[in-house]
């Protein structure tokens, strides 16, 4: 194992990758932890690759079982990974996560309750307006109708979906307009139509993904926790990180993990099969490497996607590289305007864009065509004067490359086609995520694909630990003689969202993940040592 300290200094979301001192790297050093009886225990190395919630989570697990070598590597100059709270207005907007789903046995509800700093914000986006694009607003009794039928849809797709083969979407358009025809035919079938098309954009930011890609199956095996599912942070969603790192207590930025993350490191390069055992970690920054026991790998699906072939030496096996083809990993943008003077009444909560297909027809020939994918603006939680617009599709990533200013005149016209009747004054603010196109995530998050059925793959199949058969030093008495044995050695476990049965996509999923790491880590060691 190699690593040095790292001074207080180097902590800081500025420090300098160069505060790993080159003379250190790539020289083994045995470290051992004196036990009750007088023996001694070798002190094992992890490093945790990437600072987000499942990386969090597991080096704070590791640390409080004990462990004293744990180190972080983060790309991005702050942690958080797909959390990310940022000042907006007159408080903080959520560019990643914006909610805990559920309470019953959710990991983040259950760590943060005591603390009364979550808000339900579901009256916002249950008592939206759907208005259509010649301005007309759809009755709340046609609304509710339209609603009451996807209620149907999902209450016999708890049980049907499980047998269905085909995609989710195929399975919502068949379910949806059958009940529609059968109960509700006296409905205007284009607002009927409209509507229902505006539902599979914004089920399509639920998952991240086209609902044409995301097998039905799949999005059964999606996990839900009972109570309130859009609960936001009051004062953002890093006040959960500050807890899990028990911050306040330390009284320090990064509590139980200060010193322990190194910012700004891009890994280059994975080596697994070194005749010590242990891993062997080139980063981009060559001056920056690391040989450790245990490499936890918390990095997006996007992340591994894009870099796995090249990144492990030798290559991954073919079944943890099928398992990365076959999840699917999917986009979202999300948009902020900030105004000068709230312009709409206390009680208006948000509106759904329902296009006219001539009016989508005119849309789609012209320069704004990607404005068909905004599927709604919302009112933001604790900003009296902001609005957010969810974005969906295949635009997204054209959309992070354009300039604000640009993406802004686009809201802006949307605004002024669907809202005749507000007054709506130019923003004073504006601000986009750019995950989709930020390399060191390349997309939101995890979803189940029709592939994914195909290459008969799964979220399991991605977690399951790289192991080798390795010789352990069980203890080092006094007197000097060795106790060996074999084991086979967890070296590289991959944790985060894209890794749970059924918490995908999800903070508690995430977080879930990283703790199940540090402890099959943690059950390793006790076996061994």
């Amino acid at each position: 194992m190699c690593f040095t300290s790292l001074r207080e200094s180097d902590m800081s979301a500025g420090g300098s990758a160069s505060s790993f001192t080159s003379e250190s790297i790539m020289q083994k050093i045995k470290y051992t932890k004196e036990g009750e009886d007088g023996s001694h225990r070798v002190e094992p190395s992890f490093l945790i690759v990437g600072a987000g919630a499942a990386g969090i989570a597991c080096a704070v697990t590791l640390i409080k079982k004990g462990f004293k070598n744990v180190s972080i590597v983060e790309a991005e100059q702050r942690i958080g990974g797909r959390i990310f709270t940022k000042s907006f207005g007159n408080s903080v907007v959520e560019l990643g996560a914006q909610w805990c789903h559920g309470q019953r046995d959710n990991v983040v509800y259950e760590t943060v309750d005591a603390k009364k700093m979550l808000r339900s914000s579901s009256h916002i986006y249950a008592n939206f307006e759907c208005i259509r694009s010649d301005g007309e607003v759809v009755p709340k009794d046609i609304v509710e109708l339209l609603k009451g039928i996807l209620a149907q849809v999902f209450a016999k797709g708890k049980t049907e979906m499980a047998k269905f083969s085909g995609t989710f979407g195929e399975y919502l358009s068949k379910n949806f307009f059958k009940i529609l025809n059968d109960e509700h035919s006296d409905i205007n079938q284009d607002v009927a139509q409209e509507f229902f098309e505006n539902f599979l954009k914004i089920e399509t930011s639920e998952t991240s993904a086209g609902l044409e890609e995301i097998s039905a199956r799949g999005f059964n095996a999606h996990g839900t926790c009972d109570g309130d599912y859009m609960l936001y942070f009051e004062d953002g969603y890093t006040q959960f990180l500050r807890i899990l790192l028990e911050a306040d207590e330390h009284h320090t930025d990064y509590g139980l993990l200060q010193d322990k993350i190194l910012f700004g490191v891009r890994i280059k390069e994975i080596l697994w099969d070194r005749p010590d055992h242990q891993v062997e970690v080139n980063c981009e920054d060559l001056s920056i490497a690391f040989v450790v026991d245990h490499v936890i790998l918390t990095v997006s699906l996007g992340v591994l996607k894009h870099n796995a072939r090249e990144m492990f030496v030798p290559e991954l096996p073919e079944s943890k590289l099928r398992a990365i083809d076959g999840l699917g990993f999917g986009h979202i943008l999300k948009v902020y305007l900030e105004f000068p003077t709230q312009f709409w009444s206390p009680r208006w909560t948000g509106f759904i864009m329902l296009w006219r297909e001539k009016d989508l027809e005119e849309l789609r020939n012209g320069t704004h065509a990607w404005l068909e994918n905004i599927y709604g603006f919302y009112r933001v939680p604790n900003q009296s004067k902001a609005l957010v617009g969810w974005l969906v599709g295949p635009a997204i990533t054209m959309v992070e490359q354009m300039h604000d200013k640009d993406v802004t005149e686009g809201c802006m016209y949307l605004l002024h086609r669907f809202l005749t009747n507000f007054n709506i004054p130019n923003p004073i603010g504006f601000m986009k995520s750019t995950w989709s196109t930020n390399p060191n995530f390349c997309g939101a998050y995890s979803y189940r694909s029709l592939k994914t059925e195909e290459l008969q793959t799964s979220a399991a199949e991605l977690r399951q630990p790289i192991t080798v058969l390795a010789e352990v030093v069980s203890n080092v008495g006094n007197a000097g003689e060795d106790y060996a044995s074999f084991s086979v050695k967890p070296i590289i476990q991959f944790a985060g969202e894209a890794t749970h049965d059924h918490y995908f996509g999800t903070v508690h999923g995430a977080v879930e993940t990283g703790i199940e790491a540090a402890q099959r880590l943690q059950g390793y060691y006790s076996a061994y040592l």
